[in-house]
C-alpha cells in the first residue's frame, strides 16, 4: 500500500495570513457600506490590504499555489474570495491522497497524458535506461570473484565442472586473488583441468578409428579445437591438436564436398595455425554469413595479410541471400 498524505499541509502561518486579509476586507466592505469611506478610499484600502498580504509570501513557502489562489480571489472578489480560499485550505488539509494520485493530477494539469507503465518500461529497456525486471539480480562472473568467499568458491567449482575457454581469464583472476584459500582452490581447479585436457587429448590421439560421417568428423575436430584453445595444453600439443582437427575437416570435405560446417571449422583452425592464404582460398567456395567463425577467420586473415581494402569490403557487405552462394572475396 502506498503511503498517504494530505492534499495540503496545514500550517499556522497561511491560516493567520488568510484570516487577517479576510478581516481587513470585511472591515473595508462594512466601512464602505456604512458610508464611513468613499469609493476611492475603499479601493485604496483594498489595494493596501493586498500589498500587505503579498508581502507575507514567505509564510506560504510550502505551497505557493494556495498563495496565488488566495491573492487572485481576494483581489477579484474581496472578502468572499479570501473566505473561500481559507475554507478550501482547511478542507484540503483533511483529504488523504497518495503520491500516485498527486503525480497523476500534476501530469493532467500540465497537459501530459497518463503513460502506460508497461510501454514506458519497455521503451526504457530498449534504450538501455532500465534492465529487464527479474526476481533476482544476475551477478557477472568477474563481480562474483570480488564478492563473498562462498560465492567465489562456488564459481570455481562451476568452472571445474563445466569448463569453457572463455573462463580462462577468470581462473587467472582467481589465481591472483588476495584471499589465500581462493588462490589454492583456483590452482587445484587449474591442475585438474590441465590433467583432464591432456588425458582427453592423448585418448583422442590414441584412437585410430575415424568416424564414418562428415558430421561426426566435424564434431571430433571441434572437440580437438576446444582442447587446443582451452589453454591447458602446451604449445606443441596445442598445435598438434589443431593440425589433427584440420585433417579431420579435410576428410569431412572429401566425403561431403561443400559441407559448410567442415569448411568453417577448417578455416578457423587454419587461421589459428597462421595459414592465412589457405583460409581465403577455402572461404571463397562457401556462402558468407556475417558473425560466424568463418567470417572471423576471413577477417583475421585479411588483417594479417594487410589487405585493408578487401577487409573493408568484407565488413560492409551483406550476407549471401542464397545458401551456397559464392563468397564475393577476391583471392
Amino acid at each position: 500500500m502506498q503511503p498517504l498524505s494530505t492534499a495540503a499541509r496545514l500550517s499556522a502561518g497561511p491560516v493567520a495570513a488568510m484570516i487577517a486579509i479576510n478581516a481587513a476586507e470585511v472591515a473595508i466592505v462594512i466601512a464602505y457600506l456604512g458610508g464611513s469611506v468613499g469609493e476611492g478610499a475603499a479601493l485604496a484600502a483594498h489595494g493596501a490590504a493586498l500589498l500587505v498580504f503579498a508581502a507575507r509570501r514567505k509564510v506560504f513557502a510550502d505551497d505557493l499555489t494556495l498563495y496565488v489562489i488566495a491573492l487572485l480571489l481576494t483581489a477579484s472578489t474581496g472578502p468572499v474570495g479570501a473566505a473561500a480560499t481559507l475554507v478550501l485550505y482547511l478542507v484540503l488539509a483533511r483529504i488523504p491522497v497518495s503520491e500516485h494520485e498527486l503525480e497523476s493530477w500534476y501530469r493532467q494539469i500540465s497537459g501530459v497524458g497518463e503513460a502506460n507503465p508497461a510501454v514506458a518500461l519497455h521503451a526504457q529497456i530498449l534504450d538501455g535506461r532500465a534492465r529487464r525486471p527479474s526476481r533476482r539480480s544476475i551477478d557477472h562472473f568477474p563481480s562474483v570473484l570480488e564478492g563473498g568467499l562462498g560465492q567465489q568458491q562456488a564459481l570455481l567449482g562451476l568452472i571445474g565442472l563445466s569448463y569453457h575457454p572463455d573462463y580462462r581469464p577468470l581462473l587467472g583472476q582467481a589465481l591472483r586473488s588476495t584471499e589465500p584459500s581462493i588462490r589454492v582452490h583456483a590452482a587445484a581447479v587449474s591442475v585438474k583441468l590441465r590433467a583432464r585436457a591432456r588425458l582427453e587429448f592423448q585418448k583422442t590421439r590414441a584412437e585410430g578409428r575415424r568416424p564414418a560421417t562428415a558430421t561426426a568428423l566435424v564434431a571430433q575436430a571441434a572437440d580437438l579445437a576446444r582442447l587446443a584453445n582451452g589453454g591447458f595444453l602446451d604449445e606443441t600439443d596445442a598445435r598438434s591438436a589443431r593440425e589433427s582437427a584440420a585433417s579431420l575437416c579435410e576428410e569431412a570435405l572429401a566425403a561431403s564436398p561443400g559441407h559448410r560446417g567442415a569448411t568453417a571449422q577448417l578455416c578457423a583452425l587454419l587461421a589459428e595455425l597462421g595459414r592465412w592464404d589457405e583460409v581465403l582460398a577455402r572461404a571463397a567456395t562457401v556462402a558468407y554469413r556475417r558473425g560466424d567463425i568463418l567470417a572471423e577467420a576471413v577477417a583475421e586473415s585479411l588483417m594479417q595479410l594487410g589487405r585493408t581494402q578487401d577487409l573493408h569490403d568484407l565488413l560492409v557487405r551483406p550476407a549471401d541471400p542464397v545458401p551456397g552462394g559464392r563468397h564475393a572475396l577476391p583471392v
